[in-house]
């Protein structure tokens, strides 16, 4: 009974946001992962008690971490689809910024917020600030798409936040396992098996096997298409099913699968033309039964009575994480960086670092390995105020980026004198292109879609590899 109730709800959720989406994004203003954590929250035993995952016969945290890691597995591909092709090499200076200097920077933040606001433990902290460190693929793919999104926000500003989001989940195991590691071993085994296990198999290894993965099914696609028996239908099961493939296969080699499923997305997006990206919107729909679902899942487990014990300082360290763990930062590392040009952007990226699947997932991960039981209701504290404050949040700020946007480009074209964009000659600049227009639910382009818009892509497999 329970199960039918959780199914009942999950599915009539996805089913009316599937209707209703972009109403409620653009003129409720609250994003779809929002609402679903809500709902859960509703349905669980906080409020009417219809699903209890207490009650399980299996291991509810063990549902949650296997339901999460696939969740993360679908959004990365779809982050990575989103993406223009070699975005990863054109624009690998603003990534390795974002990724390496914002990650490492976003975890020091974490652990001294942890350690300073909650009094943990210097190694417990380290942990809870890298678990805290990776941006939301699920969450960041709500604030990135849609019309809303893509009638506001500069398509390099959205490719740049998608990079970041799809990368940086897998690349967290690097920032967690250190202090897990010297938690639970000798400081000297420790640091040999992060360098070892860690970087070279877990990361390194990982993004070599998913990217040689995805670039082999992107040339059989290629021959595929060559083939009388060839239905375009089927790029998009190709694509979930790289996905799951990559996601499960890397695992059982003990490696890191989400961010072999990145790589390998990477890779495999640099075959697919537009019809393919089309049908990638596709795959992002299908991947919405994950992405909605987890979210209700996550607020029907919210640890109320673990919240209350810990009192005003949790949540006073999840509201601290909204302005101290990212925005500083950004402001510091947007200058080095070719695709975020100026202080509303440069804000606009700060702001939108949210916390969600990836965390909850890691916050699984280090209980078990530790022993330590803290992390969890901590964690999920800082995920749902997150998600709330980023969900409410995105819509109005897209249209105030919009809106500067709009009277930047104004001012500019008062300025000029007949003379050449600046923006648009500089070499190794960053250029506002994607993979494909999103089209609007009537299958044409929005009115907007000029901001940042890229000549569409050739109508058939572009085979560069």
């Amino acid at each position: 009974m329970a199960l039918d109730a959780a199914l009942f709800v999950a599915g009539s959720a996805v089913l009316v946001l599937g209707l209703l989406g972009g109403y409620v994004k653009n003129r409720l203003w609250i994003t779809e992962t929002a609402i679903c954590l809500i709902i859960g929250v509703a349905i669980g035993p906080a409020v009417f008690g219809l699903v209890d995952m207490a009650n399980m016969p299996s291991d509810r945290f063990q549902v949650m971490k296997e339901v999460a890691r696939l969740t993360l597995g679908l959004a990365v591909m779809g982050a990575a689809l989103r993406l223009p092709p070699r975005f990863e090499i054109t624009q690998w200076r603003d990534l390795s910024l974002s990724l390496v200097g914002g990650m490492t920077l976003m975890w020091g933040a974490g652990s001294a917020l942890a350690y300073l606001i909650l009094g943990l433990p210097l190694l417990p902290s380290l942990l809870l600030g890298a678990m805290l460190a990776p941006t939301d693929p699920v969450l960041a793919g709500s604030i990135v798409s849609g019309r809303s999104a893509i009638d506001s926000v500069p398509t390099r500003v959205r490719n740049v936040m998608s990079g970041e989001s799809g990368a940086n989940d897998g690349l967290g195991m690097l920032f967690v396992m250190l202090p897990i590691l010297l938690l639970t071993k000798d400081p000297q085994d420790a640091w040999v098996e992060w360098a070892t296990q860690v970087f070279l198999w877990e990361i390194l290894a990982s993004v070599a096997i998913g990217a040689m993965i995805g670039w082999l099914i992107g040339r059989l696609l290629i021959w595929v298409y060559d083939q009388p028996f060839f239905e375009s239908q089927s790029t998009v099961t190709v694509g979930l099913a790289l996905s799951v493939t990559v996601l499960a296969a890397v695992s059982l080699m003990g490696s890191d699968g989400i961010l072999a499923v990145f790589a390998a997305g990477l890779m495999f997006n640099r075959f697919i033309s537009t019809r393919e990206t089309r049908q990638g919107h596709a795959q992002e729909a299908m991947g919405r039964f994950f992405d909605l679902p987890v979210f209700i899942l996550i607020g029907v487990m919210l640890p109320w009575g673990d919240w209350f014990t810990i009192g005003w300082p949790g949540l006073a360290f999840a509201i601290a994480l909204l302005f101290l763990r990212r925005p500083p930062f950004f402001f510091l590392l947007s200058r080095g960086m070719t695709c975020i040009r100026g202080w509303a952007e440069s804000a606009f990226v700060g702001w939108f670092g949210p916390m969600g699947v990836a965390s909850v997932y890691y916050s699984i991960l280090a209980d078990e390995k530790t022993g330590l039981q803290v992390f969890w209701p901590v964690a999920t504290l800082a995920v749902t105020v997150s998600a709330l404050a980023h969900g409410i949040s995105a819509t109005p700020l897209s249209h105030w980026l919009g809106r500067f946007e709009d009277a930047a480009e104004r001012r500019r074209e008062a300025a000029e004198d007949g003379g050449q964009d600046d923006d648009a000659a500089a070499p190794g600049s960053c250029r506002d292109e994607e993979a494909a227009p999103s089209p609007d639910p009537d299958g044409s382009p929005s009115a907007k879609e000029s901001r940042g818009r890229a000549p569409e892509r050739a109508l058939s497999p572009s085979g560069s590899g």
